[in-house]
């Protein structure tokens, strides 16, 4: 069965409306220095005409974020490099090449498993801030963060720092996802899934792709199934 979900998250919401990714009660999310590790690896994605996005440096000029940030405004196809802006740590850097998931389609957003995009930048913002793409699946519950730049607190950095991973889902005709209960609304597509490891470390597992409207929670693409930048 396939799950409903707020499919795009870099989208604006009637304000009577549930907000996607967000439980109605008390929130988690807490704002974060975004100069500070590992926040300081995540980045502002503006597409030009389309609204805003997260993303994470994973090379000091190449950001990973989801294939549907990238979109033109009609969400038709998507845009030309040079139209996508990424801000980090109050450097600013535009797009030169554009690599998302095999056989996207910008329409429908779909496949769900190819909705990740690497920007290679025209210059080398992300330098000492880079996160690794982690290659292995955690057990289940294992805790996790989602930051990202959202709709409801504009220009701050805010994560929920300690949501949990719930495992690999396959989705009919969307290919494998990973399930989690972290809280992030509109803004926070693109975002990375944080896992920190036994040496203290933090390593993205995901790319927040789909979140459930009204409660926390949502698919990210694995990072398993994305290719090394």
């Amino acid at each position: 069965m396939r799950l409903i979900l707020a499919v795009v998250l870099c989208l604006t919401w009637p304000a009577s409306a549930q907000m996607p990714g967000m439980n109605p009660g008390p929130d988690p999310r807490l704002p974060v220095p975004a100069a500070h590790p590992p926040w300081h690896a995540v980045a502002l994605i503006e597409a030009e005409g389309a609204g805003l996005c997260t993303g994470a440096m994973v090379a000091p000029a190449i950001v990973l974020t989801a294939a549907h940030c990238v979109k033109d405004k009609p969400g038709t196809a998507l845009l030309p490099p040079p139209q996508i802006r990424v801000s980090i740590g109050g450097a600013e850097a535009r797009g030169v090449a554009l690599r998302v998931g095999a056989g996207f389609d910008p329409v429908r957003e779909a496949p769900w498993a190819s909705d990740w995009a690497m920007v290679s930048l025209n210059a080398p913002i992300g330098a000492g801030r880079v996160l690794a793409l982690l290659r292995e699946t955690p057990p289940a519950g294992s805790i996790l963060a989602l930051p990202g730049f959202q709709q409801d607190e504009r220009g701050a950095l805010l994560v929920d720092p300690a949501c949990r991973y719930l495992g690999l889902r396959r989705v009919e005709g969307e290919g494998v996802m990973l399930a989690h209960d972290c809280a992030g609304t509109t803004g926070s597509s693109g975002g990375p899934l944080l896992l920190r490891g036994a040496d203290g470390a933090f390593a993205i597992i995901g790319v927040q792709s789909k979140g459930i409207l009204g409660r926390a929670g949502g698919l990210a693409v694995p990072a398993l199934v994305i290719p090394s930048p």
